[in-house]
C-alpha cells in the first residue's frame, strides 16, 4: 500500500515537471510554424513574406517525413524579404493556413521567382497528405497545372488548420517571396502584368526596329552595340520572367537552365561595346579604352563559356560584375561630359535612370521604402528611360557632329577669306609697305616665341600636376602606371628583380567615421612624408595608389632585402604620432610584397594582382604585418 501511494506521488510530480517542458516545447515549435488565418472576406492577396518558418537542408536529401520530425531544427526568417542570394543548399517552407469559413476554400499559393530549378510543394490536414507539387525550371512547362510563366499551385483549403510545406532548390539564389491568392482576383492581376509586361516588351522592340533602320540611314557601328544591348536585355527579361520559357521554348529545358546567364553576359558585352566608341575612349584615355575593351574581352569569354559551364558558376560570375560595369560606364560617360563632351549628357541621364531604377527596387525588396506598383517596377521603369535616352543619346551626337562639321566649315572659309584678303592687300603694298610687314613679322615673331616658352613652361607645370597628388604630394595613379611600366622593361631587359609592395591603413574607415575626414587626410598626408623620407633611389617608386593604399616599386632588390625595408616601414608606421586638433593619431598598416625577376610574358597586372593578393592576406591575419606572394 505504502509502495502504491508511493508512485501515485511520483506519477503526479512527473506530470507537474513534464507537464510545463512539454508545453514550452511545443510552443517552442509553433514559433516556427506560422499561421495565416484566412477566410471568404479576407483580401484576395496575402503576402506570405517572412511569416513561415525555414529548414536548410545542406545535403539536399531530406524527405518530407524527415523534416516533419519534431526533432528538426526549424527556425524563423530574420529578414524582410525570404531572400537567401546564391546557394547550394535547399530549403524548407513551412506556414499553416486557418480556414476559418465552414466551406472550403480555393486558393493559388504563388511563387514569383520563375528561374528556381526545384519546387515542390505538400500540403496537408490533419497529417494526411493532400496534394503534392513538383515543378521548377528543369520540367517541361507543358506539366504546370496553371499555364503561368511563375509557379502556381492551386489548393483546396478545407476549414481548420492546412498545414504547407515547400521545397526550394537553384543554382542560383533562392527566394519565397509567396502569396496566396483568390483564383478569380489572380487571373484579373495576371492580365494587368501581362498588359504592363507586354508594354515593357512593345518599347524595347520598337526601339530595336526603329534603331535598325536608323542604321541603315546612317552606317554609325554605335547603331549596332545599341541593338545588340537592347535586343539582348529584351531576351535577358524575358527569360527571368519566365515569358521565355512559357510562350517562346516551353521545350528547352536545358537552353531554359543557363539562358539567363547567357543574356547577362551579350548585355553586358555590346554595354562595354557600345561605351567605348560613343564616349571615344580610343582618343581620350587610354587606360579607360583599355579598361573597357577588356572588360569586353572578358564578357565575350563568358558569353562563350554559358553554354559549357555550370550556370551556378555563370551566373555569379556576370551578377557579381554587371553592376560595377554599369558604374564604370556611368562613370566614364560623367566624365566625358565633365571634360566638355556635351552629347554625354544624354548617355549619363540614362545611365543614371537604370541605377536609380535598381536601387529603388533593392531598397523596396529589403523592406526600406514601401513596397507597392511603382518600387516593384522601378528596374523596368529604368530600363525603358535607359533605352530611350540612349537612343535621344546617339541622336544628339549625330546633331553634335554635324554643328562641329557646319562651325569647322565657317571657320576654314572665314580663313579662306581673310587668306584672299591678305593676298591682295601683299600685291598692291609697296615697298615700304613690304620692310614695315617684315618689322611687324619679327615683332609677331618674337612675341610668338614668348607665348611659346610660356606655354612650354604651363605644360611642364601641367605635367607635374597631372602626375602629382593633390593631397599627398606624391606621386598619383597616373605616374604609377607610367613609372612601373618603363621600369617593367628595364628589369626584364636586364634581368634585375623587381619588388612591387602594396600597403593599406587598417581600419582607415574608422578613423574617418569616429574623427573625420580632415583626421583622414591628416594621416594621409603623415604616411606620405614618412614614405618620402625613405623611398628615394633612383628607380624606386613611390604613389599612392588609391584611397588609404599606396604602392611601392623597388629596382634591384631581392626578396629579402624588400622584406626588410617593408618591416621597417611597418614599425614605423606604428610607432609614428600624428597630431591632428590637439589629439594623438595612431594607425598601423598591412603589406602584401612580391619580387622576382620578370620575363617578357609578365605584365604589371601580373605583380600588381600578385602584391594585391598578399596584401589581402596580410588583412585576414590580423593586419598590421608583412605578407608576401609569388608571381603565377
Amino acid at each position: 500500500m505504502r509502495l502504491l501511494r508511493f508512485g501515485l506521488w511520483f506519477w503526479l510530480l512527473a506530470v507537474a515537471v513534464g507537464w510545463p517542458l512539454q508545453a514550452a516545447a511545443q510552443v517552442a515549435q509553433e514559433a516556427n510554424f506560422p499561421v495565416q488565418a484566412l477566410t471568404s472576406s479576407a483580401p484576395s492577396r496575402i503576402e506570405v513574406g517572412a511569416r513561415m518558418g525555414v529548414l536548410v537542408d545542406p545535403t539536399g536529401t531530406l524527405s518530407i517525413e524527415q523534416v516533419q520530425s519534431p526533432a528538426q531544427a526549424w527556425q524563423r526568417i530574420d529578414r524582410q524579404s525570404p531572400n537567401f542570394g546564391f546557394t547550394h543548399d535547399s530549403y524548407w517552407f513551412r506556414f499553416q493556413i486557418d480556414n476559418r469559413d465552414a466551406q472550403t476554400l480555393a486558393r493559388f499559393i504563388e511563387l514569383p521567382i520563375p528561374y528556381l530549378e526545384d519546387v515542390q510543394l505538400y500540403h496537408y490536414v490533419g497529417g494526411v497528405l493532400q496534394i503534392h507539387y513538383t515543378l521548377g525550371a528543369q520540367s517541361p512547362f507543358a506539366q504546370r497545372v496553371v499555364r503561368h510563366p511563375n509557379f502556381i499551385m492551386p489548393v483546396q483549403l478545407v476549414p481548420g488548420i492546412n498545414q504547407i510545406y515547400l521545397r526550394l532548390a537553384s543554382a542560383g539564389t533562392i527566394e519565397a517571396p509567396l502569396r496566396i491568392w483568390d483564383p478569380v482576383r489572380f487571373y484579373a492581376a495576371s492580365n494587368d502584368e501581362n498588359l504592363a509586361q507586354g508594354s515593357v516588351i512593345g518599347v524595347l522592340l520598337v526601339m530595336v526596329i526603329y534603331n535598325l533602320f536608323v542604321y541603315f540611314s546612317t552606317r554609325d557601328i554605335n547603331y549596332i552595340y545599341y541593338i545588340g544591348f537592347v535586343a539582348s536585355y529584351l531576351m535577358f527579361h524575358l527569360s527571368l520572367t519566365g515569358y521565355a520559357f512559357a510562350y517562346v521554348w516551353p521545350q528547352a529545358v536545358r537552353w531554359n537552365s543557363f539562358a539567363i546567364s547567357t543574356f547577362v553576359a551579350s548585355s553586358a558585352f555590346f554595354t562595354c561595346l557600345f561605351t567605348e566608341n560613343f564616349l571615344r575612349l580610343r582618343s581620350f584615355s587610354k587606360p579607360a579604352f583599355y579598361l573597357v575593351r577588356s572588360l569586353s574581352w572578358f564578357y565575350a569569354l563568358l558569353l562563350l563559356v554559358t553554354f559549357v559551364l555550370p550556370y551556378s558558376w555563370t551566373i555569379r560570375v556576370g551578377a557579381s560584375v554587371a553592376v560595377p560595369t554599369a558604374a564604370i560606364a556611368l562613370f566614364l560617360g560623367y566624365w566625358r561630359w565633365l571634360r566638355g563632351a556635351k552629347f554625354a549628357r544624354f548617355y549619363c541621364l540614362a545611365w543614371t535612370a537604370i541605377l536609380i531604377g535598381l536601387a529603388v527596387l533593392s531598397a523596396s525588396k529589403q523592406g526600406w521604402i514601401a513596397f507597392n506598383g511603382w518600387t516593384e517596377n522601378a528596374s523596368q521603369i529604368g530600363i525603358i528611360l535607359l533605352v530611350v535616352l540612349l537612343s535621344f543619346t546617339l541622336a544628339d551626337r549625330i546633331n553634335n557632329d554635324r554643328t562641329l562639321r557646319l562651325n569647322a566649315q565657317a571657320v576654314a572659309l572665314g580663313h579662306e577669306r581673310s587668306a584672299r584678303a591678305s593676298q591682295q592687300a601683299l600685291i598692291q603694298a609697296t615697298e615700304h609697305a613690304n620692310r614695315e610687314l617684315e618689322q611687324r613679322v619679327a615683332s609677331r615673331t618674337n612675341d610668338l616665341n614668348a607665348t611659346l616658352e610660356q606655354l612650354k613652361s604651363a605644360n611642364d607645370r601641367l605635367q607635374l600636376l597631372s602626375t602629382t597628388d593633390r593631397l599627398t604630394q606624391i606621386g598619383n595613379r597616373a605616374f604609377f602606371d607610367t613609372s612601373i611600366a618603363s621600369e617593367l622593361r628595364r628589369a626584364t631587359r636586364q634581368g634585375t628583380p623587381l619588388t612591387v609592395m602594396m600597403l593599406d591603413i587598417d581600419h582607415f574607415k574608422r578613423v574617418n567615421d569616429t574623427h573625420g575626414h580632415l583626421a583622414g587626410d591628416a594621416c594621409l598626408r603623415a604616411l606620405a612624408d614618412l614614405l618620402r623620407t625613405r623611398i628615394h633611389r633612383a628607380g624606386d617608386i613611390l604613389a599612392r595608389y588609391g584611397g588609404e593604399e599606396f604602392v611601392i616599386v623597388l629596382s634591384a632588390t631581392s626578396m629579402a632585402q624588400s622584406l626588410h625595408m617593408a618591416e621597417e616601414l611597418r614599425a614605423a608606421i606604428e610607432s609614428m604620432e600624428i597630431r591632428f586638433e590637439e589629439k594623438l593619431l595612431r594607425i598601423t598598416a598591412s603589406f602584401g610584397v612580391v619580387c622576382a625577376v620578370p620575363h617578357p610574358t609578365q605584365t604589371v597586372q601580373n605583380f600588381l594582382a600578385a602584391a594585391d593578393h598578399a596584401l589581402y592576406e596580410a588583412k585576414g591575419a590580423g593586419r598590421n604585418c608583412v605578407r608576401t606572394a609569388t608571381l603565377g
